[in-house]
């Protein structure tokens, strides 16, 4: 009994950290694509929807004209400052992030293709594919 009740709140789990992060699925008024993204040893580290976490510099896929909202926490055990840009999108932070520091960007995508989202201060390995897919 004890083993069932397990595998069904992890089914559950699966569930709930799935809803969103399929780009096909429709998105509820008002509400966004959101993605956390983790810095720790000069990389971005995947943390949520489930899809992409724990994956290294992972792909970030929504739709045109959703709303995302992407979250940088910077994780970093030494003084290590970031940035985040998307490239072709008017998307950076306010200022560099300090570690124990998080920021949190939000627009609109209006074009299709494939970009990608970097680090200024340390683009050799910190960079990933932003890609926006068509309706």
């Amino acid at each position: 009994m004890k083993l069932a009740l397990t595998v069904i709140a992890f089914g559950a789990v699966i569930v709930v950290g799935v809803v969103g992060c399929n780009p096909a699925e429709p998105l509820p008024p008002g509400k966004a694509r959101e993605f956390t993204l983790v810095i720790m040893n000069t990389r971005f580290i995947g943390e949520s929807p489930l899809a992409i976490m724990g994956v290294e510099n992972p792909d970030i896929v929504v739709q045109v004209g959703d709303r995302v909202r992407i979250t940088i926490k910077n994780k970093e055990t030494q003084l290590i400052l970031h940035d985040f840009k998307i490239a072709n999108h008017d998307v950076g932070l306010a200022q560099y992030l300090r570690p124990d520091q998080s920021a949190t960007v939000e627009f609109t995508p209006q074009r299709v293709g494939e970009f990608t989202y970097y680090d200024p201060l340390h683009a050799s390995t910190m960079y990933g594919r932003f890609i926006v897919l068509g309706r």
